[in-house]
């Protein structure tokens, strides 16, 4: 019995997250489209969702809204308070 299948959803969900952690650094944004993300990865919108719901149950991040269409990381959000700190200190 061949364990493919398991394989390439394992090799599928870490790509979805390595890809969110990569474009939570890069692009310094805590809420990422997933239609958007669906498409630069070259995957079925479908599937995406479904792997992250996953991270919300892991903690990785949450949806923003009922829809499932903006994903915020929980990486991003720790950026963007920490942004948002940094300029409530700068006009003080």
């Amino acid at each position: 019995m061949s364990n493919t299948p398991g394989r390439d959803y394992i090799a599928t969900h870490q790509k979805i997250r390595d890809r969110l952690v990569e474009k939570s650094k890069t692009d310094k944004r805590a809420c990422f489209d997933v239609a958007r993300l669906a498409s630069e990865l070259k995957m079925d919108i479908r599937t995406v969702r479904a792997h992250l719901r996953i991270m919300e149950i892991d903690a990785v991040g949450i949806f923003m809204d009922t829809g499932e269409k903006q994903f915020c990381t929980k990486n991003g959000i720790a950026i963007l308070a920490n942004m948002l700190s940094v300029h409530e200190k700068s006009t003080e």
